[in-house]
């Protein structure tokens, strides 16, 4: 008994276990080792993405000037959203943006990616990298350049154009030609990465399914918009998202080249939450507005999955 006991009062005591008690203990250990290496990434997201975004739902229903305790108000901030004209005003023009923005990128992209892929195509590595080029250059510095290009009757546009005797608009003081020309800066800045994506897209595509279509007797057209684009579907959507994102979380452009101008006509719900904000000091407002746009980012990426993702066979 007294050996049988020896163990038992061993542990009690303190001293070392036996080894085939450190053998259970062992898996235990093992199991939790992954869990703390992992810590530190749980301590930063909750610190950086968790608690922001619980902070920020919370503001939104608060009016908060960022100087004063926020007082809560429920959903006082989003029915004033929905009351305020200046609002409807920045939603339209958003959505207006990213329409022509979105548009117009893809199909310039969609295109210069199928002629950079033709087989008589010279010179393919230097075009890519020309309309790459663009998106290395910081977007403050090229919404300076374009705003000199743009500028009055001393812009390179205006210079161009007098040359042979034409007039041309006053791009940044006049409502369409504002919004034009910040659509304009944004797909120029943008092109290349699209382009490169659906070229990485298109060579992905089997050249045996274009041969054989086009034994079939298939016209070059017919190959492309019946065996092509529909094999690079995946890629189309995610283009079509992404770019989706960007046209309607447009700012930097706007802020740099008009300020919502002229007369509220490039204002976007990005430069809005940044004036109420930053400028007017309502950060409940503010917040309020920012999920207004997640919410409305959201249902558009979903209607797109739904419409584009889907193969129509």
């Amino acid at each position: 008994m007294a050996d049988d006991d020896a163990p038992e009062s061993a542990l009690a005591g303190g001293a070392n276990p036996p080894r085939h008690a450190l053998w259970r203990l062992a898996p235990s250990r093992r199991a939790l080792a992954p869990y703390l290496f992992l810590t530190p990434f749980f301590v930063i997201f909750g610190l950086f993405w968790i608690f922001p975004i619980a902070a920020s739902v919370y503001y939104s229903m608060t009016e908060w000037r960022g100087i004063t305790p926020p007082v809560f108000i429920g959903v006082g901030n989003y029915l004033a959203l929905i009351n305020s004209p200046r609002f409807h005003r920045a939603l339209g023009n958003t959505l207006v943006l990213a329409f022509f923005y979105v548009l117009v990128s893809n199909i310039l992209a969609l295109s210069l990616a199928l002629l950079l892929n033709t087989g008589w195509m010279r010179f393919k590595q230097l075009f890519r990298t020309a309309f790459f080029l663009p998106m290395t250059i910081s977007i403050v510095v090229s919404a300076v350049i374009f705003q000199l290009i743009y500028a009055g009757d001393i812009g390179l546009i205006a210079k161009a154009l007098s040359a042979f005797g034409l007039r041309g608009p006053i791009w940044l003081q006049e409502e369409g030609w504002a919004t034009a020309a910040i659509i304009m800066l944004r797909v120029w800045r943008t092109l290349g990465y699209y382009t490169l994506i659906y070229l990485a897209g298109l060579q992905t595509v089997s050249g045996d399914l274009r041969e054989a279509a086009i034994i079939d007797g298939a016209r070059p057209w017919q190959v492309t918009w019946f065996i092509t684009l529909p094999s690079i579907r995946p890629v189309i959507l995610f283009c079509v998202v992404i770019s989706t994102i960007s046209g309607l979380e447009m700012f930097d452009e706007v802020m740099i080249l008009t300020q919502g101008g002229p007369a509220d006509s490039t204002l976007t719900v990005a430069v809005y939450l940044y004036q109420q904000g930053f400028q007017f000091l309502q950060l409940g407002h503010a917040a309020a507005a920012s999920y207004v746009l997640t919410c409305i980012v959201v249902l558009i990426a979903i209607l797109q999955k739904v419409t584009i993702g889907q193969d129509p066979r």
